[in-house]
């Protein structure tokens, strides 16, 4: 039995891959998640408790074997969970570390691990000081979110200031206060992402991927991705420096996903996170540019940890490209049409669109990497093709002409 805390995102899918190798599952929700948990009819369901202890012994009854997060908000509680039953976990001392951005700078250091200087504020005061040490340009996010919530490259104090009170004591996307905000140098350069997969400190590289980042006004919007379709000089320094920061995080088992700057200095962390990369990403365009998805990959080590033992020998070499790409819609109101949506199609590689917004439905413009107005999938050998599609999506979405939207009526308008 394996339990799935908080199985939301890619978590979805996670909990496909398990089943389709027969695994018996429970989902642990959270409190603030029991609607959900209402509606899920995949996996037996389990609300976890005010009281930890009460958790673990219902957990502990139905022979839990495995406790995994199911997104960002699980990892918390997946790893005292995992910690209260005994089972194979990441390492306790660096818990804390791999929720916090600050803690995990501090954690690098302490490694010996290079990484971008960095300050936790709490005041305007704190903000400023920072800013003087570390200098401008430099990133303003909270400590502890995701899918790029409340970040912003600010260019002046000023810019920082006010960011600064905008998000200070709000509410983040993981639901938690910014008590403290963190402030990190800035980091030139091309940025990657690495996803792994680990057991018993060993590591499995799924995927090794360029990002396409644009800024608007202060907000870095992820605008696509390309997979590397093999490992060059550069592209092996970063994968070595991953695997040395997961290391010092103490990321010994599970999922993990890094976002890396390859600066002048050499590779710098932006940020580590210790579960499957979401947000809601489909596996099948994944089995066809890798032969296999992280969802599916971390599944085997959970249940047959002797074939996942026999990929740390494979070098990491896909049979084909694969580029995705988090399409957003820059008017908010009501979805009238999708007329790009046939254009978008008949661009070469394309495999899939997922999550589209419904015809009727009322969106929202937002910057933020949530896939909440879709993604598209593009798989193809050669590299210079996803990109020039992926070139030409982007066009269609910076001209108007993927979505038509309409403003929205006083009552408001949903999906039918």
């Amino acid at each position: 039995m394996i339990a799935l805390v908080d199985p939301l995102s890619s978590g979805v899918f996670l909990s496909s891959a398990l089943r389709e190798r027969g695994q018996d599952r429970v989902h642990v929700y959270e409190n603030r998640f029991s609607g959900t948990a209402r509606s899920d009819a995949s996996a037996p369901v389990l609300i976890a408790s005010e009281n930890t202890a009460d958790t673990v012994a219902a957990l502990r009854h139905r022979g839990v074997r495995h406790v995994v997060p199911g997104s960002e908000f699980g990892v918390a509680l997946a790893h005292d969970l995992a910690a209260a039953l005994g089972l194979p976990r990441n390492e306790d001392d660096t818990a804390a570390a791999r929720r916090d951005k600050a803690l995990m700078g501090e954690a690098l250091r302490r490694a010996g691990v290079p990484c971008a200087g960095q300050a936790v504020v709490g005041t305007v005061d704190d903000l400023t000081r920072a800013l003087r040490r570390l200098g401008l340009p430099a990133v303003v996010k909270p400590s502890q979110s995701s899918g790029s919530d409340g970040c912003r490259v600010c260019w002046t104090e000023t810019a920082a200031v006010a960011h600064f009170l905008d998000i200070h004591r709000q509410m983040n996307l993981v639901g938690l206060p910014n008590d403290k905000i963190f402030v990190q140098e800035y980091l030139p350069g091309e940025q990657y992402v690495v996803t792994t997969v680990s057991l018993d400190g060993r590591h499995v590289v799924c995927e090794v991927a360029r990002n396409v980042i644009e800024e608007l006004d202060g907000l870095p919007v992820r605008r696509y991705n390309v997979s590397c379709p093999s490992l060059g000089a550069a592209e092996r320094e970063v994968v070595s420096y991953t695997l040395d920061c997961l290391d010092a995080l103490g990321i010994r088992n599970g999922a993990a996903n890094a976002d890396v700057r390859l600066t002048c200095d050499g590779p710098r962390l932006v940020e580590v996170n210790a579960r499957i990369l979401g947000p809601v990403l489909h596996p099948d365009p994944y089995f066809a540019a890798f032969g296999s998805s992280q969802q599916h990959l971390l599944a085997e080590s959970l249940g047959d940890p002797a074939s996942f033992k026999a990929r740390f020998s494979h070098a990491y070499a896909p049979p084909q490209v694969m580029g995705k790409a988090f399409v957003r819609c820059w008017e908010t109101g009501v979805l009238a049409a999708v007329p790009g949506l046939s254009s978008v199609r008949r661009l070469p590689g394309f495999h899939s669109v997922q999550g589209l917004p419904c015809v009727g439905q009322a969106i929202q413009k937002s910057t933020l990497t949530k896939g909440k107005t879709g993604i598209v999938y593009f798989v193809h050998p050669e590299e210079s093709v996803v990109r020039q599609s992926l070139e030409a999506l982007s066009r269609l979405e910076d001209e108007g002409a993927l979505f038509r939207v309409t403003p929205a009526p006083t009552t408001g308008s949903g999906c039918t």
